[in-house]
This record gives structure tokens, sequence and C-alpha cells, in this order.
């Protein structure tokens, strides 16, 4: 998270914290995605900072969320270790969760 000048606020950043106005009230609620509409009539309510999401904020968040479905993956499927059947399933939603959590799928060996 980071804080920026609401000059400095460009469409396509999202919210880290609601914006408030100078006596604490909420004027957009945190995880709003700004749009030059958005940012233009936070400028004329007179917000000056406002805190944004940096893409490491979720990029760290969605890593540690990979890892733990990872483990219990792992766990779940702990008592069918060397069934190839059951290797091969697993390896198939090791690969979903990367796909769909935002990580690198692993590269898939070569079947004889």
């Amino acid at each position: 998270m980071k804080r920026v000048s609401i000059d400095e606020a460009v469409p396509g950043m999202s919210l880290a914290k609601p914006a408030t106005n100078s006596t604490g009230q909420t004027l957009v609620g945190a995880g709003t995605e700004l749009d030059e509409t958005l940012i233009a009539r936070l400028q004329q309510m007179g917000v000056a900072m406002v805190y944004v999401k940096e893409p490491s904020d979720e990029g760290g968040a969605q890593a540690e969320r990979l890892a733990r479905l990872e483990q219990e993956l792992d766990h779940r499927f702990r008592k069918a270790a060397g069934d190839p059947a059951s290797e091969m399933i697993r390896e198939v939603i090791r690969r979903h969760l990367h796909a769909t959590h935002g990580g690198q799928p692993a590269v898939e060996e070569s079947r004889p």
C-alpha cells in the first residue's frame, strides 16, 4: 500500500483504504477501482491523498494463499503417494490452482 496525492492517482488504481474527507467521513470504500470520473470527483470534494494498493500487495497475499492451497492439496493426497493415477490427479489440481491463483503452472513432465 502506498499513499499518493489525488493528483498523481491514475485510472485503474485500487484503494487500499477508504477515501475520506477532512472530517473522516468515508467517501469511497476500500477496494474501489479509480476511474477518471471518480478521481475528478474526489478532487472536487477536497480529498488530497489516497492510499492505493501496490501490485506487490496483491501478489504477496496471492502467493501466500496459493502456498496454503498447495499444502492442503499435499495433505489430502498424502495417503495416495506412489499411486500413479492419484499422482496425476494431484498434479492436474496443482496446475489448476496455479492457473486460477496467479502462480506459474508447473512444467508438464513428458510421459513415456
